[in-house]
């Protein structure tokens, strides 16, 4: 309590004592992070330091009450799409994108048929004592044999890492093969893999949909009717002289389809994204004739061409501010190596 001497007229000193309010509590924001797998269920939640990104606590259910947590447990309330309530302490919120909406935090989220993933920027008051937790005491939480996939895509886009690429879409567009008759045969322009290629899976990330913001409604729906097909060819880092499939189960084009279906809540933006895998290996281009065979020249390159059959890849829903605008793509170069799995 603080206490302030007044002059006033006529009078002498007097003592008024005047309380003031105590500062707001200070906070940190943190990343939540919340996966599970529809079919079984499965779950966790994981906080992440926003300025390391090292794990400061980790749990496999929809709470996370041990550790720094034990006094204000996270404690998280979706359905199957990752929609829903997260409880911090006495605090509850809505996943949202909007601060306003869900009270003091910002989310977004993503899902398919298979899966939903949450990540929440939640403010935790500075005397809560954060500290990392070690890499032994984080376990895998999904023992069906299904493994989360959605938060390297959905980081992927928060990234918008596109990076500028030279290709073609279709086979007709291949450049003229250069040729000159010798006594081996025809010279011809060549593309080659080199060596086993080092293959990696690469993803494509494109926006299928218009933004859809639900507004005041309890819900809805963006679907066909907002949304492009788009075909994804191969590309590749410099002119290749031919595409080749490297022996790698891929094709020359794929064709994202436009049927998907994703549905918000009150206040969220919705949108379609389709994941396009590709297989990325190194190749050179050079000469070829039948006596000698295959001559390189130049420096190599990376060919991607998309999975047969999209292994690997399929649609997200996002919702929040990750959807941007029709048509916008990025790639992640993050995938594993080897072939389509």
């Amino acid at each position: 309590m603080r206490f302030l001497m007044l002059i006033t007229a006529g009078a002498g000193l007097v003592s008024i004592a005047l309380a003031v309010p105590h500062d707001k509590q200070k906070t940190q924001e943190v990343d939540v992070m919340i996966q599970q797998i529809k079919a079984t269920s499965e779950m966790d939640i994981t906080v992440l330091s926003q300025e390391s990104s090292k794990i400061l606590g980790y749990a496999c259910s929809n709470i996370l009450n041990s550790g720094a947590f034990a006094e204000k447990p996270i404690k998280a309330d979706l359905d199957e799409n990752g929609a829903g309530t997260l409880a911090v302490g006495n605090h509850m919120y809505i996943v949202n994108e909007d601060p306003e909406t869900s009270g003091g935090i910002t989310c977004g989220r993503t899902y398919n048929d298979v899966e939903s993933f949450i990540l929440c920027a939640v403010p935790l008051p500075t005397s809560l004592p954060l500290t990392p937790i070690s890499n032994g005491e984080k376990a895998s939480c999904f023992n069906s044999g299904n493994t989360p996939s959605l938060e390297a895509a959905f980081r992927s886009i928060l990234a918008q890492n596109k990076a500028p690429e030279t290709g073609m879409t279709d086979i007709d567009d291949l450049p003229m093969l250069h040729k000159r008759q010798t006594a081996c045969g025809q010279w011809s322009s060549d593309t080659q893999v080199v060596g086993d290629g080092d293959p990696h899976q690469n993803y494509l990330h494109t926006q299928l949909s218009e933004n859809v913001n639900c507004g005041e409604a309890t819900s809805c729906t963006v679907g066909q009717s907002e949304s492009i097909s788009y075909t994804i060819g191969w590309s590749a880092t410099a002119t290749a002289f031919q595409w080749l499939t490297g022996g790698f189960a891929v094709s020359v084009t794929w064709t994202t389809g436009d049927t998907y279906s994703c549905t918000g809540s009150s206040n969220d933006t919705v949108c379609v994204w389709y994941n396009t895998a590709h297989t990325a290996y190194t190749v050179q281009n050079g000469a070829y004739n039948d006596c000698t065979g295959f001559s390189p020249s130049g420096g190599t390159f990376i060919m991607r061409s998309p999975n047969s059959n999209n292994e690997g890849g399929g649609y997200n829903c996002i919702i929040g501010s990750s959807c941007t605008n029709q048509g916008a793509d990025y790639w992640d170069y993050n995938g594993p190596a080897g072939g389509p799995q």
